[in-house]
Order: C-alpha cells, then sequence, then structure tokens
C-alpha cells in the first residue's frame, strides 16, 4: 500500500512517506532515477527480505537486534514476517503505540505481538523497562532460493537457547503467485511452542464448508 512494514519501533505518520522523499528527491536532484525494486530483494546489511511473485508480497526480518550498540528501539521480532495481496495488508507485526516504561510499551515489543514463533511463554530476545535489551537472538543459515514458480526462503536463530536444551528455532517460508506456506521446527519439541499470526484489522476471518477457516 506504499507506506512501511511494522518491525521494531515502526509507526505511521511519524517520518514522511517514500512518496515525499521521492518529491523530495526529485526537486533537488530532477535526474536522479530512483532504483526499481526487483521481485526478490535481500539487504544483507540490514537483514531483511522481500519477496514478490503476482500481488502476494512477503517481507521478513532475519535480522540482529540493532544496531547493537542502541538497541532501544528493537522488538523480540527475529524471524517475523508480514503479508500483503495487493495493497491489502493481510499479516502484520504491532510496531509500536507508545514509548515509555508500561506494560503496552512492553507487549508491543515482546515476541508474541509479532508474527513468529514464542517457546515456553518466553521472549526471544531479552526486552525491558522502556529502551533495552539484554540477551539476544541471533539469526543464522539464512538461505534463499528463486524458483520459475516460487521463492523460498529460511533461516533460523538462538533467542531461546537460554531455556532447557538451547531449543534453536528455524523457519521457511515459500511464496506462490497467490499462497504463502510457512513451516516452523524446534530442536526441543518437548517445550511448549506457540506460532502467532496477527491479521490487519481490515482482515475477517470466516468458516469455510468442511471447517477449515479461510
Amino acid at each position: 500500500d506504499g507506506e512501511i512494514s511494522h518491525f521494531n519501533d515502526a509507526a505511521f505518520d511519524v517520518a514522511p512517506s517514500l512518496e515525499e522523499l521521492r518529491g523530495y528527491c526529485n526537486r533537488f536532484f530532477p535526474a536522479h532515477i530512483a532504483p526499481q525494486i526487483s521481485a526478490l530483494e535481500h539487504l544483507e546489511n540490514s537483514g531483511y527480505l522481500r519477496m514478490s511473485r503476482e500481488k502476494a508480497t512477503l517481507i521478513c526480518d532475519l535480522a540482529e537486534v540493532g544496531p547493537s550498540y542502541l538497541p532501544g528501539h528493537a522488538h523480540a521480532d527475529t524471524l517475523s514476517f508480514e503479508f500483503s495481496y495487493g495493497e491489502e495488508r493481510v499479516l502484520t507485526n504491532s510496531g509500536t503505540s507508545c514509548y515509555g516504561v508500561g506494560a503496552e510499551r512492553l507487549r508491543q515489543r515482546g515476541t508474541a505481538a509479532h508474527n513468529t514463533v514464542v517457546v515456553s511463554g518466553e521472549n526471544s530476545s531479552d526486552v525491558w523497562s522502556g529502551f533495552r535489551v539484554g540477551r539476544r537472538a541471533h539469526p543464522s543459515e539464512v538461505k534463499i532460493e528463486a524458483g520459475s514458480a516460487l521463492f523460498m526462503a529460511s533461516a533460523a536463530h538462538d533467542g531461546y537457547r537460554f531455556l532447557p536444551g538451547e531449543p534453536l528455532h528455524s523457519r521457511r517460508w515459500i511464496l506462490g503467485d497467490h499462497a504463502l506456506l510457512v513451516t516452523d521446527r524446534l530442536t526441543r519439541p518437548e517445550l511448549v511452542a506457540e506460532a502467532r499470526f496477527h491479521l490487519h484489522p481490515a482482515v475477517q476471518v470466516a468458516w469455510r464448508e468442511g471447517g477449515s477457516r479461510m
């Protein structure tokens, strides 16, 4: 929809939009040609991945908590993602609505407020107070493949290594023209794990014939 995604401390109407920034650039550098976004963009330095096929678009967080020296705006959202179809947002993270110290600030920074996996009720990175981070998840095993019919990405993180058995969470995304498949694996399956998928408020869930949800 032309707006930003909601990873970490993100909110609408705080910074200029992409179109405003492009307009500003064009006024001062009229000969500048903005780069085109390809169907698969992996920003290795920041750790974010964007995959797009037909109307389906996926943005994945494969990033370190950062910047490492100033992580106050980071959330415990490693391996979370956002998904849209056309101009409609389908799965979104929480972003942020408040600063300071309080329960809502902690909730929005916590793993459960993002489209990723919560293990044993814990956060994947130790977010505390209003702008603090202790123990941190580190992503690894990043793999990206572009096929003629599908895009695939996978990664793992060690944010739950403090739990019994030092579990590793790995996730794989497979994106087709009209479908998304997400597969999660935990190396210690005896632990309680919960995958969270947050629907955009405009998306409604209905029962489908046969009992499955759509």
